[in-house]
């Protein structure tokens, strides 16, 4: 079974290091309210015109009409994954279209940012997330993929309303548990066995869960339920486990979204953390929907 340690630049011990007040740490962290008063640096909203561009070019497998579009739109999703780690665009594509369709125009139109790569340990390179069986009544934690980039389009939103997508800083998560409780944050950036069998790419994975990144940001690698039952863990590390998932919940960390039909949104795994809120699904066309990629940037 193979085993991977991930390499993280200068995220060793931080035992006897002071403690810095949230916001002043090395990571460019956020909160809800900063969004919320900045939507502009992270949503883009693209025009019906200009939508109906990128589709025909897209659909034809080459850009010619939508370049200018397209320069845009990644010059904007570059920008935001750097600001904040993450990027919407509302109205990307018609959520009507047939699936097929919106795969292959959807997966051209990826290719300006990086590789798709596999999600699961079947190899698929897309996947429709629906509700199964009642799943999506139940809160998704949250979490990091193993992958670079995490991109969703929203096909169809939770008729109930619910079914919000959740985003949290590393960076600001980092910066309070530091102020807070130091000893858990010395335990976070030790190394954690994560056991992944099963799943695509590696299937064990040994990671900090916080880490300082080669750029001086602060990164994150975390899946609550899968490090809860990899190794057995003594009280001190089950404790800066609750802690980290009480600072991730709180309502100025755990920033809010809902996507609408036909929104987009790339999330950087190793600075977002990510989850969702439960949602009550209808059978039908009106059952929510979402198509999920995983990729690798150069």
């Amino acid at each position: 079974m193979a085993e991977t340690t991930r390499n993280t630049q200068g995220a060793g011990s931080a035992a006897g290091a002071p403690a810095a007040e949230p916001g002043q740490g090395t990571g460019a962290g956020w909160t809800s309210a900063h969004l919320e008063a900045r939507r502009g640096d992270w949503s883009l909203p693209l025009g019906d015109g200009d939508r109906r561009l990128l589709w025909e070019d897209a659909t034809a497998g080459r850009w010619d009409a939508a370049d200018g579009v397209r320069a845009r739109l990644r010059a904007f999703i570059e920008g935001s994954l750097d600001a904040v780690g993450f990027a919407h665009v509302a109205n990307l594509m018609d959520p009507a279209a047939p699936d097929t369709e919106l795969v292959d125009a959807f997966s051209f139109f990826l290719r300006e940012l990086g590789e798709i790569i596999p999600q699961n340990a079947a190899g698929d390179l897309t996947q429709v997330l629906r509700d199964r069986e009642g799943d999506g009544a139940t809160e998704l934690g949250f979490h990091a993929d193993t992958c670079d980039l995490l991109v969703l389009l929203c096909l169809q939103p939770a008729a109930d309303g619910g079914g919000f997508t959740k985003l949290a800083s590393a960076g600001r998560v980092h910066d309070i548990v530091a102020h807070e409780r130091p000893d858990a944050l010395a335990l976070l950036k030790e190394h954690w066995r994560f056991d992944r069998t099963g799943r695509a790419g590696q299937q064990i994975i040994h990671s900090p869960i916080l880490f300082t990144q080669d750029d001086g940001t602060v990164g994150c690698y975390y899946q609550t339920r899968t490090v809860r039952a990899s190794a057995q863990l003594d009280e001190p590390h089950l404790a800066a486990l609750d802690h980290l998932d009480d600072v991730l919940y709180r309502p100025e960390i755990a920033f809010r979204l809902r996507l609408g039909a036909g929104d987009l949104l790339v999330i950087r795994n190793s600075r977002v953390l990510h989850g969702r809120s439960p949602y009550v699904d209808e059978p039908g066309p009106r059952s929510r929907r979402v198509l999920r990629v995983w990729m690798n940037t150069p």
